[in-house]
């Protein structure tokens, strides 16, 4: 237990070591919140047909580290449109690795990036299993710590554990603060 505590404690204190050290390379976190319609959905009811389309919803955070190299998780939703025809929806949480282009000091308007990583599935009487995603979108800040987010990506793997969806493509909007 004392073992489990001091790792807890170094992985909350490594950022605040991390900024003391180098100022000019600060760490620096964003969060955010997002919504937006899936592009490809394909979902598998009952009597064997397709439906696509649907919604993405959840909340999520990055800590930009070095030069743009950054890691983050989000916690997100993939339901369809028609709820009550084709049964529960997803849940999924991820944890990333992305790349800011602009560095995390960045002084531009415009912050694109790309992420990529692991992904767990739960709910829909599937327990939860792992897969993957990638995807990419830009920032545009509008003040200092305000800025919408749009952002696109894929959610694949999904369908090995006998899930009634296979994989979806979502157009995220959203809002980041930092």
């Amino acid at each position: 237990m004392k073992r489990l505590i001091v790792v807890i404690a170094c992985v909350c204190t490594a950022p605040a070591a991390v900024r003391a050290a180098d100022a000019d390379n600060s760490v620096q976190g964003q969060y955010y919140l997002f919504i937006g319609p899936t592009l490809t959905n394909t979902q598998y009811n009952n009597n064997g047909t397709t439906s696509h389309g649907g919604n993405n919803t959840g909340i999520g955070g990055e800590v930009l580290m070095y030069k743009g190299v950054g890691m983050g998780i989000d916690l997100g939703y993939a339901g369809n449109w028609e709820y009550s025809k084709y049964g529960s929806a997803l849940g999924v949480g991820s944890w990333d690795a992305s790349y800011h282009f602009l560095g995390n000091r960045n002084t531009k308007r415009i912050e694109p990036f790309l992420e990529g990583g692991y992904s767990l599935y739960y709910g829909q009487r599937t327990f939860t299993r792992s897969a993957c995603n990638f995807g990419g979108g830009f920032n545009l800040w509008l003040t200092k710590h305000v800025a919408p987010r749009f952002e696109i990506r894929y959610q694949g793997g999904i369908n090995y554990f006998g899930s009634q969806y296979k994989e979806y493509a979502a157009f995220r909007f959203g809002v980041t603060f930092r």
